[in-house]
């Protein structure tokens, strides 16, 4: 464990809701990421931080924080997040440990403030799934939030890969899914690319299976319809200026009410692919078994054009029980 510098707790940055952290101590290198760190927090909580997020794009901070603020006033289960100020010496520390030889200077991180994740265990050594074994879908204690972080991604323009890490139960019977990794959203790190279609999909797209999709859409479009541009912009006050520009956060916010009146088509395409698919790690069972039309008077989900599924061969799903992953 490199301890750094000590700090008092919760130090409020003026004119900011959401309280910076200082990093006191870095436990241990992980996965996921050049640089990508479990860090102890002033709050005395552990924290997964990415230190070359920032090298990345101008939005990709902004992107994480005003993500998962979005989910959280969505319902999903997303880790709890912070601003956390890394010092000279602390980074100082860490590379004294962790640099290489064939590490290039241009990849050093620096000092600065940084997104970090909660970790959903604080338990250093407790290990977590990043991916599932076969036939655990029933396991998963919160499953309906696939589905509605679908909705938020597609809702978000989220361009990335959606990413979940997967909690086990005391008694390691079930787990439950927490989402990472907003920081493709709104258009990417430069708030310029455009999703393509199933993108936003979950990479095991089995998980979707046995969901009621219409019912989560309109629970979510209730939610969605009632955040106005005004209530976007205060959501998004929490979000450290430094880490966007003066016109980010109305960009983003304009764009969010036009395209919430897409989503109920991009969800149409999102989940015809999955109920079409061959693909062995993906059962065509459970979603109605009929394709998803968009009812154009309604604005909302209907279905059409039903088409029976044949049974899709079972998966050879491979498991696989990592340490804490990264955002990205």
């Amino acid at each position: 464990m490199m301890v750094c510098d000590r700090f008092e707790d919760n130090v409020l940055s003026p004119g900011r809701s959401a309280p910076v952290l200082k990093a006191s101590a870095i436990l241990k290198r992980l996965s996921g990421g050049l640089h990508t760190v479990l860090v102890k927090a002033s709050d005395g909580f552990l924290y997964v931080v990415r230190m070359m997020d920032s090298f990345q794009g101008p939005n990709v901070l902004a992107n994480e924080a005003l993500g998962n603020e979005l989910a959280k006033y969505l319902g999903i289960s997303v880790p709890e997040w912070r601003p956390i100020q890394i010092s000279e010496a602390c980074v100082d520390k860490y590379l004294l440990l962790h640099w290489t030889g064939s590490d290039s200077w241009l990849d050093r991180p620096g000092p600065g403030l940084y997104f970090g994740s909660r970790s959903v265990s604080q338990d250093e050594d407790e290990q977590l799934y990043h991916e599932l074994p076969e036939n655990w879908e029933g396991r998963i204690s919160n499953r309906s939030d696939f589905a509605a972080m679908l909705l938020l991604d597609l809702w978000a323009n989220h361009v990335g890969p959606r990413k979940a890490i997967f909690l086990p139960s005391a008694d390691g019977l079930m787990v439950t899914a927490y989402f990472i990794g907003n920081g493709q959203m709104f258009g990417g790190y430069w708030g310029r690319e455009e999703q393509h279609r199933g993108s936003a999909l979950f990479p095991d797209r089995r998980l979707y299976t046995h969901l009621d999709v219409n019912r989560i859409f309109n629970t979510w479009l209730q939610k969605a319809i009632a955040m106005d541009e005004k209530m976007l912009l205060q959501l998004a006050r929490i979000v450290p200026r430094q880490w966007h520009d003066s016109t980010y956060l109305q960009e983003v916010a304009s764009q969010l009410q036009v395209r919430k009146w897409r989503v109920a088509q991009l969800l149409a395409q999102d989940m015809n692919l999955v109920s079409g698919s061959r693909d062995n790690r993906v059962s065509a069972v459970g979603i109605t078994n009929e394709r998803i039309t968009v009812d154009n008077q309604a604005g909302g989900l209907g279905t059409a054009n039903k088409e029976t599924q044949g049974q899709a061969d079972s998966g050879a799903g491979e498991s696989s029980q990592n340490g804490e992953v990264a955002p990205n």
